[in-house]
């Protein structure tokens, strides 16, 4: 008789569906995480509300049933402030964390279908630039209150044309806004040789002087607007007057209608030609937005520098574009849906202001409209559907496109996510993607494929549906997560998370994230998505449960269950997640060989119940599992103790004891196959570390209920 043999796996690397596929590996590893301490796979997992308030906030009062359309944390001071800012029902919110409330910002946006893409957020200095491609990009400044949070993004129009009304009479003082040394006294206004102001005009009496204007606005982000249409020419004929005795040519002012400028505007500039002149020139600078009026009292001899050209400050070229990014001191924007494949660039530190040749076309070969842009080193990636360029260069000696991968490319601008020290990882329709090296110092892009093993899921993947998927990077738990819609479901319904740790892949189900972002503590924060929520737990749901829709944090359950975020004490959670884990399919070393299996061990670190179900299968027919029945572990100090203490699963530090290492035997009956796989799940917390089969084989007799040797 043979011996009974066993295979021991007792370090689980991660999904890999792939043929033939590593006997560490798992055919599903279903809402687990992995704990670095431990070497081992946790389910203490779920999702927790944001707002420990959440239900008493109008946005998500119990009922209101609100799904995220975008959301966006930005961490600005290495931490030290943080804005969040998310889209419901139309409506751009931000979150005002010390209060727990929530302020409003945009009203009467673009509702997001599901293909549209989400909303497309991209910091810029000390703003954050806002846009999707229907409603007008703007810019948000979160230090600023009330309506001054929100500006546009480019000038919109050019400003309404100034009107000259004439000479200002000899007694007039021009207006405090000028320089204090134009305070003159009115024997000085007219008199010919002042050296400070000497007027407009310097003629001898019947001499006449034409001129015309033009105005600038100048934003609180030192962007200056397209010029103004000129204004009426202004005829003066100089006439010599007496006063006092003294009798001269007045050296007088022009009085100047101004128009003012939209939200943002911090100052208008005047620009004149000289006498019969067709070129205009600085004449000054108001520092304000309110008055109306200005009087021009500078000579030709003392106008300042020519006017920007026509063609160097445009109207905003894209006034609905889909996507940004900053490089090289520019932002970048596409051409949004009327223009897709088009790429404009402002002028360095100048966000608004973009001139008329600062463009490129990208769609100069195959490759489809720009779906994404992402700044890395010393490039700019334009992703596009099919194909990546590059923007290289900067604004100084010139920025040029340059090609870079043909045949992969995206449709997912929300799953476009940048690791610190990595690279750029992004989905594409056959899977996920990094974009490596591109250092300063010359290093070439390179492009590789990071899910291999996983090509089941991107077959499942809806296509036309991969415009909302999301993805976010966390350097505290060093995870990538990935969420995108498959099965032909509407929703986000497959999640994929990247270990760095274990160096591999699991996978996540039941988790709605619509969208995903990653707070200044390194957490997963999920907008909630009402068409995917957890029915795993007992009973009804209540009417706070997070699965009504609002944002919540993804918890690792290692911190009692208390807000990760900071705000608020204990909050409900989802419930218990079910966990599961499916084996690679195993051979045993010879798959010609038929094994008869007799009993699976699972090892475990818990400190409680732990109930499992557990199915067998055979020749890889995944359809005709064998179902060996529950097995509930108690363990024998803490019999009476509950994973959950109350009905309304609040989580507390009762629960925490000291982990034991536990093994689970489940009896397979001898099953005979060529191949053997089996998997089980559980909605009780424990670590998961690995397995071992017991098996002969085939010739292998029992004896008497012993086994052969």
């Amino acid at each position: 008789m043979k011996n009974v043999k066993r295979l021991d796996v007792l370090a689980q690397r991660g999904v890999y569906i792939g043929i033939p596929a590593p006997v560490e590996s798992a055919n599903r590893l279903v809402n687990w995480c992995y704990d670095p301490k431990t070497q081992a796979w946790s389910n203490e997992l779920g999702y927790e509300k944001y707002f420990s308030n959440q239900n008493n906030l109008g946005v998500f009062a119990a009922g209101s049933q609100r799904e995220i359309d975008s959301l966006y944390i930005w961490s600005q001071h290495n931490g030290a402030k943080q804005s969040t800012l998310f889209e419901t029902n139309g409506v751009l919110y931000e979150v005002n964390g010390s209060t727990e409330s929530i302020d409003t910002l945009l009203t009467g946006r673009y509702i997001p279908t599901q293909t549209d893409p989400p909303t497309n957020y991209n910091p810029y200095g000390r703003y954050l630039i806002i846009s999707n491609g229907l409603d007008g990009p703007v810019k948000y400044r979160a230090s600023r209150g009330g309506a001054d949070r929100i500006y546009p993004l480019g000038w919109r129009a050019i400003p309404g044309t100034p009107i000259a009304r004439g000479i200002g009479q000899p007694d007039e003082q021009p207006p405090t806004f000028l320089d204090a040394s134009a305070n003159l006294i009115n024997d000085q206004i007219w008199r010919a040789n002042d050296a400070v102001f000497q007027g407009v005009t310097g003629k001898a009496a019947d001499d006449e002087s034409e001129y015309s204007y033009k105005v600038s606005f100048v934003n609180e982000a030192g962007s200056e607007s397209p010029l103004s249409g000129p204004s009426n020419i202004v005829t003066y004929k100089a006439v010599s007057v007496t006063r006092g005795g003294t009798s001269g040519v007045p050296q007088t002012g022009i009085i100047v209608d101004i128009p003012t400028g939209p939200n943002g505007t911090v100052a208008r500039r005047i620009y004149r030609t000289k006498n019969a002149g067709s070129t205009y020139f600085f004449v000054a600078q108001v520092s304000e937005n309110a008055s109306l009026v200005y009087t021009d009292f500078r000579n030709d001899s003392q106008l300042g520098s020519e006017a920007p050209l026509p063609s160097e400050s445009i109207v905003m070229p894209s006034p609905a574009a889909k996507f940004s990014a900053s490089f090289k001191d520019c932002v970048f924007v596409d051409g949004g849906y009327m223009d897709a494949q088009r790429l404009y660039f402002s002028n360095p530190r100048q966000p608004d202001t973009f001139s008329a040749d600062a463009y490129f076309e990208v769609g100069t070969r195959e490759g489809g409209d720009i779906t994404g842009l992402a700044p890395y080193y010393n490039s700019l990636l334009i992703f596009r559907e099919t194909a990546i360029d590059l923007i290289r260069g900067d604004a100084l000696n010139g920025f040029e496109l340059v090609p870079f991968i043909q045949g992969i490319g995206t449709t997912s601008p929300g799953a476009i996510v940048p690791i610190p020290n990595r690279g750029i990882s992004f989905i594409s329709k056959d899977g996920i993607y990094l974009i490596s090296g591109g250092l300063d110092g010359g290093e070439k892009l390179t492009l590789n494929k990071i899910s291999q093993g996983l090509e089941e899921f991107f077959d499942r993947a809806n296509i036309d549906k991969l415009p909302q998927a999301c993805g976010a990077y966390s350097s505290k738990d060093r995870e990538v997560h990935y969420y995108f819609s498959a099965d032909g479901k509407t929703f986000n319904s497959i999640g994929l998370v990247y270990h760095f740790d274990a160096k591999t892949w699991s996978q996540r189900e039941d988790f709605p994230a619509k969208v995903i972002a990653v707070d200044k503590d390194g957490n997963f924060i999920i907008g909630n998505d009402l068409n995917n929520v957890y029915t795993g737990r007992p009973g009804p749901f209540p009417e706070d449960s997070p699965a009504k829709g609002g944002l919540s944090v993804i918890s690792g359950r290692r911190q009692n269950g208390y807000s990760f975020t900071g705000i608020g004490q204990n909050v409900k959670d989802s419930g218990p997640m079910t966990s599961k884990f499916r084996s690679a399919w195993l051979n045993f070393g010879d798959i010609t060989v038929k094994k008869q299996v007799k009993y699976i061990y699972v090892t475990l670190l818990t400190s409680g119940n732990v109930e499992m179900r557990v199915h067998a299968y055979k020749d890889r027919e995944w359809n005709n599992g064998v179902d060996l029945g529950d097995m509930k572990l108690q363990r024998p100090d803490f019999k009476d103790q509950a994973v959950y203490d109350d009905i309304d699963y609040l989580w507390d530090a009762a629960h925490w004891q000291d982990k034991l290492l536990t093994r689970v035997r489940f009896d397979c009956a001898n099953m005979s196959c060529g191949e053997f796989a089996f998997e089980f799940e559980t909605q009780d917390q424990c670590e998961f570390i690995g397995y071992q089969i017991e098996y002969t084989i085939d010739g292998t007799k029992v004896i008497g209920g012993k086994r052969g040797v």
